[in-house]
């Protein structure tokens, strides 16, 4: 009896905590919420992926926050309710992006992908979380037992370029294969993947394939 009686009181001031939390801090409260979102949503293992290649360039050297990034899809995904077809455009922004002048020898680019332009002219909110990137016609680069991969000289918590999700599809394999460039483990606190380059800047083109897993919002 006593034990239970504790246990309530527990109970009781755990819901009170709450509540003062709500209504003295919401924006505390908000952050715990998104919080939690992020992490619910960085488990991309059963989300549905896109493979597309980048349409236009993107380099640290001269990207600003804002600038418009787009990537075409080279095959198409059905999901339950209804088809991605081949040739649709996925897009979003440059959260985030540092030269590696400015990083003294590291570059930083985080994108975030919101949305999917079908063929129709029919949007499909996302949120896209990048699971592989790397150079079309080549898969070698970082990997498994590379120095980042092993945490050793040169990485940066958080980064990892050797990802343990997915598989292989159009020629690149979960993480990145692009020489010297690691691609972040999940969603940073704006939503986007961050990639990050050691001892060069970043380059996004055609001849570079990237694969976004799909987490959905409202379509319009």
């Amino acid at each position: 009896m006593i034990r239970r009686t504790i246990e309530r009181r527990r109970i009781c001031a755990s819901l009170v905590c709450a509540a003062l939390l709500l209504v003295f801090c919401p924006s505390c409260f908000r952050a715990r919420a998104a919080a939690f979102l992020q992490g619910a949503a960085a488990a991309p293992g059963r989300a549905p992926v896109l493979a597309a290649k980048f349409v236009g360039a993107l380099n640290t050297k001269s990207a600003k926050v804002g600038d418009p990034v787009t990537a075409r899809t080279v095959s198409s995904v059905k999901l339950a309710d209804l088809e991605i077809p081949r040739g649709s455009t996925i897009v979003g922004t440059v959260a985030s992006v540092r030269s590696r002048d400015a990083g003294h020898g590291t570059s930083s680019m985080a994108i975030r992908f919101d949305h999917v332009e079908l063929k129709g002219g029919a949007i499909l909110r996302i949120q896209g979380l990048i699971v592989a990137i790397g150079p079309v016609s080549n898969t070698d680069g970082l990997g498994a037992n590379s120095v980042l991969a092993r945490g050793g000289a040169g990485s940066t918590a958080g980064i990892d370029p050797q990802m343990e999700i997915g598989h292989a599809v159009d020629d690149i394999p979960a993480g990145s294969t692009m020489e010297g460039v690691a691609l972040g483990v999940q969603f940073d606190s704006a939503g986007a993947t961050e990639l990050r380059g050691v001892h060069r800047d970043i380059r996004l083109d055609s001849d570079v394939m990237v694969k976004v897993a799909l987490f959905r919002g409202s379509s319009t």
